[in-house]
């Protein structure tokens, strides 16, 4: 799943908005691959094992990924904080541009 950020950059008064939202995106990328770590860990840690010692790893394995699924999730809803973050600052810069005006 990919999601995008609002791009405002092209509006020169926008530029701290811009930046925020830059960084939403960024951060959204970043929780798409660390979720697609997570999903590979999760493969890997549900392959038939023949030995007691391998079933332990794909237990450990498994167990790993849930944390590490949980990072992506923390990382997505950080990049909508930001997000919203950019749309309150888009507007702020917005209202002052209009005040100078």
């Amino acid at each position: 799943m990919v999601t995008t950020v609002a791009d405002w950059s092209c509006e020169p008064w926008a530029v701290d908005s811009s930046t925020a939202a830059a960084l939403s995106s960024h951060l959204l990328r970043q929780a798409e691959l660390v979720e697609e770590i997570a999903s590979r860990l999760a493969g890997g840690g549900a392959l038939e094992w023949d030995s007691p010692a391998g079933r332990n790893f794909g237990e450990y394995v498994l167990a790993q990924a849930v944390g590490v699924r949980r990072a992506g999730g923390l990382l997505r809803e950080a990049a909508a904080q930001v997000g919203s973050f950019a749309l309150e600052l888009r507007s702020l810069e917005y209202n002052a541009l209009r005040e100078q005006l």
